[in-house]
């Protein structure tokens, strides 16, 4: 049943091409909207997961990083007093005003960090990553800072822009280092920095941060850390780290609308593709009405009826499939290449195939219960 099956597929070229750009439609909507959305997800929470730490202590109320608020210098005694606290990094997330070359201001997001320490055992992540040029130690010197190679257009920058100047709430910064592919999800670009030029554009007075990202002894102790540090000083919130990215993924793909929108657009595809297969397999099936009758009446059970247009679906599923995923990974060279973040991951590529083939056996109900209902009589009267 399956050679049969295969070759009235592949007799009718037309209706075969027809379904197959169905298939590999939806398949290339489905992975890239997947895709983006769980870029969307990765850029959200870029910087929690690149910063690391056990726990994140803010300003009380605190939601999502890109709200925080300037802690008191005096925080720092506060949470680096329980003793399962091995660490207590500071980092600085803040908007400010930049003025490009050329005198037109714009908006960028202020990335502080402290620089990493060597006489501390556990290794400290590196911020910034996806270095294009130059290294961490370039950002030590006062008012360096580090660009995105996706910002530069926007900031009015030259291709290699190591010693150009931006100023920053009025103040003068120079460019030391250029990142690849840190962007925010607002698409603001990103300057990092140290912790003492990130204090110095932003006015913030020596010791003053807007997070402390602590590093347990025993991440097992997180509970009675928050408790204590949240006692000593309740103007402070203490989370997780998978709390906080939880929080600031809900707040910018879901709070946004954006994973909704490309939630229906993938929906879409699926509808369209599963329109299109539904229509293809129902004309083959009517066209070999005659043969699946001839079939049925010596003896053919119902298992190799059904599987006539079970074959013909699963050939368009891989096939379709398959073409479709070339051309979503093709696309997303492209589509990286503008600046945005789409995940391609294998996660992503088999739910994406899993609904095609979903997509493709709903497709086939109405074909299936034609054949099963056929009978002889009827078709050759």
């Amino acid at each position: 049943m399956r050679y049969i099956a295969l070759r009235s597929l592949l007799f009718d070229r037309g209706k075969l091409l027809g379904a197959l750009s169905g298939v590999a439609f939806a398949t290339v909507l489905l992975l890239l909207q997947i895709g983006i959305y769980q870029g969307f997800i990765s850029t959200a929470s870029a910087l929690i997961d690149h910063m690391g730490g056990d726990l994140w202590v803010m300003a009380r109320g605190t939601e999502v990083t890109d709200n925080g608020e300037p802690l008191s210098a005096g925080a720092r005694s506060v949470v680096t007093t329980p003793s399962c606290v091995a660490r207590a990094r500071g980092a600085i997330l803040s908007f400010a005003a930049v003025r490009k070359p050329g005198d037109a201001l714009d908006a960028v997001q202020v990335v502080g960090f402290e620089p990493p320490d060597a006489a501390y055992p556990r290794p400290t992540p590196l911020v910034p990553w996806e270095l294009a040029r130059g290294l961490p130690g370039d950002l030590h010197p006062l008012m360096r800072v580090s660009v995105d190679t996706t910002d530069l257009k926007k900031l009015h920058l030259p291709d290699n822009p190591v010693g150009a100047e931006l100023q920053v709430n009025g103040r003068a910064v120079f460019v030391a280092a250029v990142t690849r592919g840190i962007r925010s999800f607002a698409l603001t670009p990103f300057l990092f920095m140290e912790l003492p030029t990130a204090r110095r554009v932003l006015n913030l007075a020596d010791g003053q941060v807007h997070y402390w990202v602590l590093d347990l002894r025993d991440p097992g102790c997180a509970p009675a850390v928050i408790r204590e540090i949240t006692s000593r000083s309740p103007d402070l919130d203490v989370r997780t780290a998978e709390d906080f990215r939880a929080r600031t993924q809900d707040f910018w793909v879901k709070g946004s609308g954006a994973g909704t929108a490309l939630g229906f657009s993938a929906l879409l595809g699926l509808v369209v593709g599963t329109v299109i297969v539904a229509q293809t397999l129902y004309a083959l099936t009517r066209e070999h009405e005659k043969e699946l009758a001839t079939l049925k009446a010596v003896g053919a059970s119902a298992f190799e009826l059904a599987s006539f247009v079970g074959w013909q679906a699963a050939f368009l599923a891989v096939v379709g499939g398959a073409s479709g995923a070339a051309i979503a990974f093709a696309t997303q060279r492209s589509l990286v290449r503008a600046g945005l973040t789409v995940v391609l991951d294998a996660q992503v590529v088999v739910v994406a195939m899993l609904a095609v083939l979903v997509m493709c056996a709903v497709a086939s109900l109405a074909s299936i219960h034609r054949v099963l209902t056929l009978e002889a009589v009827e078709v050759f009267k």
